[in-house]
């Protein structure tokens, strides 16, 4: 009889002296672990076949692709082409710029319109500056519509004009919320020939003078307004802010009196206060460096604030005020600069 496992077991325990008692066989369920075997992958799809009497959908043709390719370069080029292309207005522009708030630059604009205005030639002031302040100086009451909301509507500006002083024209800037001025800006950004498609849509002639009253320091209603402008009037006040900014001005305004179209430039002092003699020393020195392109310079007056005040036109409340006399030359050395351009 063969001996069992337990008893070899038992014998081996027995050998190094352990209790053969406490010999316990451990049963338990055998577990067989096995891989899980991969599921048969699907047998592959054959090739759809066309039906009979209908032919599969082909591919375009390279002649096809270098078709569509020619004609989208094209349209491209057409609308770069249209994008260079200024529209164009035939009326005489002026842009009025200053570096700074405060030196009269809107009164000034207006008060040129209303001696520019005739009964042969229109005088129209385009105000694109956000205060929205021209209404006062024309004598007109203010509406909340003007050429900021009509261009963020896509709407033409002219239903826009209000008459003013002498038969003037004012296209007004009209109210405004940030945000409407924030798009209207990036409007511009995006399109170079805003101001020119609005202004050629007013047909003006080209005896009718359009005086641009631009906001202070550069912007981008400012680049559009000297782009287009046949001469630029600087306004300066003879203090020292004025002088300080006075560089700046003129390298702002450098790059648009050459080119395909050349602007000319003539700066007004404006407001010497003859009562204080630092105000006449700096528009001493001011005639000094401006000589060549100054068209002259503006006493201040308190007849023609109190005109505006009392919304009269002040070349009929005060027409022999020392400051309408001054701003009346001017207007006839703008009228002559502006005259060879009709020849």
């Amino acid at each position: 009889m063969q001996p069992s496992d337990d008893d070899d077991v038992r014998n081996l325990m027995r050998k190094f002296g352990a209790n053969t008692e406490r010999y316990r066989e451990i049963e338990g369920t055998r577990r067989a672990f096995t891989e899980k075997p991969l599921p048969t992958p699907p047998p592959p799809t054959p090739p759809a076949q066309a039906k009979p009497g209908v032919s599969a959908e082909a591919s375009p043709s390279l002649r096809m692709l270098l078709t569509d390719l020619a004609q989208q370069r094209q349209a491209k080029a057409e609308e770069h082409r249209q994008a260079r292309v200024m529209p164009h207005v035939a009326a005489r522009i002026v842009a009025v710029v200053s570096t700074r708030g405060g030196v009269g630059r809107s009164t000034l604009a207006s008060l040129l319109a209303i001696l520019l205005n005739g009964a042969d030639r229109q005088a129209v002031v385009l105000e694109l500056d956000a205060q929205n302040a021209q209404y006062r100086h024309l004598g007109i009451f203010p509406q909340a519509t003007g050429i900021c909301r009509a261009s963020l509507e896509r709407r033409g500006w002219q239903e826009l004009a209000q008459t003013g002083y002498a038969s003037t024209r004012l296209l007004p800037f009209g109210e405004s919320e940030p945000q409407q001025l924030h798009s209207l800006e990036r409007q511009l950004e995006d399109d170079p020939h805003w101001l020119a498609r609005h202004l050629a849509d007013l047909n003006l002639g080209r005896h009718d003078t359009l005086i641009i009253d631009t906001p202070a320091g550069s912007s981008v209603f400012q680049e559009q307004a000297l782009r287009l402008a046949d001469l630029i009037v600087a306004v300066v006040r003879p203090d020292a802010a004025s002088h300080a900014a006075l560089e700046h001005l003129v390298d702002t305004l450098a790059p648009h009196l050459g080119g395909e179209r050349p602007a000319s430039c003539r700066f007004v002092i404006n407001g010497v206060d003859s009562s204080h003699a630092l105000s006449v020393d700096i528009a001493q020195i001011l005639e000094n460096q401006l000589r060549p392109q100054l068209l002259g310079s503006v006493a201040w007056d308190e007849a023609i604030a109190e005109a505006l005040a009392y919304e009269c036109n002040p070349f009929e409340q005060s027409a022999d005020a020392r400051g309408c006399q001054d701003i009346l030359a001017i207007a006839d050395k703008l009228h002559d600069q502006l005259e060879p351009r009709l020849s």
